[in-house]
């Protein structure tokens, strides 16, 4: 009998799941996503085809460059875990964690916080049922199907019925070799649950890939908030698949922030499958000298009285550019759904450009659906406004830009990962890398010492510049 070729995909995909000494079902579902990406297309809408980014990342990028050992100044990386105050975290690298804090009071409510290896060795169970019906099957994209294929890394939250975790998971993510990183997070949150997952990325001088799927998994009255700053280095390209499926009564909510990455292609959607489900996504993006960023964000509402909102607001100078697309979509059950989407940008350069791609798809009535879009410079009556208090020019249009940019920074229940996030604004406004390290952190707002519990509505207004 003629023994059948074996394509050097499916040589990669095996090597990777005999590696880790993976079960069949799982090297099963490696090789299937391997299949699904050799077929689907990098964008499968041909409204979009003229906007993707033609990355090119593939199954060859898994070979191990030459120079893939670790960085030489890998100072950043021996003080990664500095400064994470509150929580219980993993710090890791493409190769290891590096650093976490103790899991015990986790599991002593039920609550599992592990990684990839943990979750193969004790919650087996917990995976299957995961990857039984995946939120993100890898038919539903092609990087989504690639990163199924090879992830080498995951993150499991499992959050038992009625279970309250007031502080806030974390992992850390440090991208120091040129080796590519493949991530999943599956988040499992119960009957009656509440968790907050933040995520961290930070990257040296190198040129990687990097991908990760997030999946968010809400039975009935869940409530799950997660929150990304992403801050790689400008020769990384970062791909990002996030899903979140939402039962009756359940809440997601989703931030977002984009300051890194020579290419960020992200593609999110929620689902409210449940009556009374609701959930918003707030992302924020500055983009400088060549940084492409393709942005997805999409509403699809089945329960009835289910409530969505989408705000993604972008900052480009020099010649950046971004483009966002957005869909709400209510299908023909969902009686009493609403929905909104807008993604607003400001151009401080003449060579920045920016799209804005939003749509409706609406299959009954008893609904209400919005969206707006916005694309312009800063508005010159307010910078003028601004210097007749003595304020300076570029001193002005910095401020600008951070209280366009703080209806999504507010959002954070995490005051430590609010002052991340100014000190990483104000360092790309200075062409900065990195965090700055101030002595004193400054209220840039007076809205940050009020009472976060009664955020104001950010939404149902269309972002005017004159």
């Amino acid at each position: 009998m003629e023994q059948q070729s074996v394509s050097v995909g499916e040589q990669i995909v095996e090597k990777i799941s005999r590696g880790r000494n993976e079960p069949d079902w799982l090297a099963r579902f490696r090789l299937d996503a391997l299949s699904a990406y050799n077929i689907i297309p990098e964008e499968q809408s041909n409204l979009y085809t003229k906007y993707g980014l033609n990355l090119k990342v593939g199954i060859e990028n898994l070979e191990q460059p030459a120079s893939a050992g670790p960085v030489k100044d890998s100072s950043s990386l021996v003080d990664v875990a500095r400064g994470i105050e509150t929580g219980y975290y993993f710090v890791s690298n493409q190769r290891e964690v590096i650093a976490s804090k103790s899991m015990t009071e986790l599991s002593e409510k039920g609550v599992i916080f592990c990684d990839l290896n943990e979750a193969l060795e004790k919650h087996e169970p917990i995976l299957r049922r995961i990857f039984a019906n995946k939120a993100i099957p890898p038919s539903s994209d092609k990087y989504a199907a690639l990163n199924s294929a090879v992830f080498n890394q995951g993150w499991l939250v499992y959050v038992p019925k009625n279970a309250i975790l007031e502080t806030p998971l974390r992992v850390r993510f440090y991208l120091d070799t040129e080796v590519p990183s493949f991530s999943q997070t599956w988040i499992v949150a119960e009957s009656g649950s509440q968790v907050s997952l933040i995520t961290e990325n930070y990257g040296a001088e190198v040129s990687g890939v990097v991908s990760e799927l997030v999946e968010s998994y809400l039975e009935d009255n869940a409530s799950v908030q997660y929150s990304n700053v992403q801050d790689y280095s400008e020769n990384t390209t970062v791909l990002a698949n996030k899903k979140a499926l939402c039962k009756k009564d359940s809440r997601m909510s989703w931030v977002l922030a984009y300051f890194g990455g020579k290419s960020e292609r992200s593609r999110l959607e929620s689902i409210f499958l449940g009556d009374g489900a609701s959930g918003e996504d707030i992302e924020v993006a500055f983009g400088d000298n060549f940084q492409r960023y393709d942005l997805v964000s999409d509403l699809t509402h089945e329960g009835q009285h289910t409530k969505g909102r989408i705000l993604c607001n972008s900052v480009l100078r020099d010649q950046s550019r971004s483009i966002f697309k957005g869909m709400i979509r209510i299908g023909k059950h969902a009686k009493n759904a609403s929905a909104y989407l807008a993604g607003h940008a400001i151009l401080l350069s003449p060579n920045a450009k920016s799209d804005a791609i939003p749509g409706l798809e609406i299959l009954t009535n008893e609904v209400k659906a919005t969206h707006s879009a916005s694309v312009a410079q800063i508005d010159q009556d307010q910078i003028f406004y601004m210097m007749t208090r003595g304020i300076p020019e570029e001193e002005a249009k910095k401020f600008i830009v951070l209280g366009f940019l703080e209806p999504g920074i507010s959002r954070i229940q995490s005051d430590e990962l609010r002052d991340t996030m100014h000190d990483l604004i104000e360092a790309k406004w200075y062409r900065q890398k990195g965090l700055l390290q101030r002595q004193k952190k400054e209220v840039l707002f007076e809205e940050e010492a009020q009472d976060r519990s009664k955020p104001k509505d950010i939404f149902e207004g269309h972002y005017k510049y004159r």
